[in-house]
Parts: structure tokens; sequence; C-alpha cells
């Protein structure tokens, strides 16, 4: 919804920003959608993309979809991998199986609304919304330290 929207313009109202600056300020920024994404399940392989393996205590996952469920774009990507290296952390894609339908995050409505280069993230999960999801407990802290990474880069 308009939830972001309206705090980022408060905010640019306190400031007292015209709209130019506040449109200026919102292409100059990033949005990390940061949650989980999926690994591949040993039950159900062919879930997956065959050329596409994320695996537990692989790293946290860049989410990529050519639907543009996700936002990643080359450039995001690019600056991820940069963060996870000075984080010194591994990384791994998730690309979605096309057959497979896949959820979506608030990247691309951050994107398309406002304009923000938004770049998804997340922690692998094995059995994602089921009663028992499992993570590698490695990868939970590898994806708070690249996220700190991103944020001082």
């Amino acid at each position: 919804g308009p939830f972001l929207e309206d705090v980022l313009v408060r905010i640019g109202a306190a400031h007292d920003w015209s709209e130019d600056r506040r449109r200026a300020q919102w292409a100059s920024s990033s949005c990390l959608s940061a949650d989980a994404g999926h690994l591949v399940h040993p039950n159900y392989p062919g879930h997956h993309d065959p050329a596409n393996r994320p695996v537990p205590g692989g790293g946290p996952l860049l989410k990529i979809n050519a639907d543009q469920h996700y936002t990643t774009d080359a450039e995001g990507a690019a600056q991820w991998a940069l963060a996870c290296q000075s984080a010194g952390v591994p990384t791994q894609e998730f690309v979605s199986h096309n057959a497979v339908p896949c959820g979506s995050t608030i990247g691309p409505i951050t994107a398309a609304r406002l304009g923000i280069r938004t770049l998804d993230v997340g922690v692998g999960l094995l059995s994602m919304h089921s009663a028992r999801e499992m993570v590698h407990v490695q990868d939970l802290y590898s994806l708070r330290r690249a996220v700190a990474a991103w944020w001082v880069a």
C-alpha cells in the first residue's frame, strides 16, 4: 500500500524539501527488501530451476525473477555481491522455476511506485510456509552481516 510513500513524503516535508528535491532523494536511494527464499528441497528438486540450486549454508539469497516478482537488476546484483564480499560472506542466487509460480515482495511496488532502486534478498528456507520451516543458522548470521555491509557501502 501507500504506507512507505506516505512516510517518505512526511520526512521530506519535515525537511522542507520541494517535490523535485524529494524525488531526487528517492532516485538516489535504495531499498533492500529482505525476507526469505526457497532452497532446493531434497523431496522436490523438480520444483527448482535445474541450473540454480541454492543450498543450506550457502549464504544469503539474491532473489531474481524474470516476471519481476522480485526487482533485482544487474546494478543491484553487483552492489549486493560487493556487500557480501566486504562482509566476508558467501552469497547464492534464487531464480524461480518458470513452471512454478512464486510469491512477491515489497520490492516491485516500491520500485514501480517510488522509483527507488530495490533489491530482493533473503535467508534460504526449506519447507517455506510449513509448520516446520528450516534454515541454516549460519545463513542468518551471514544475512545480517551482508545487510550491515550493504548500508555501510
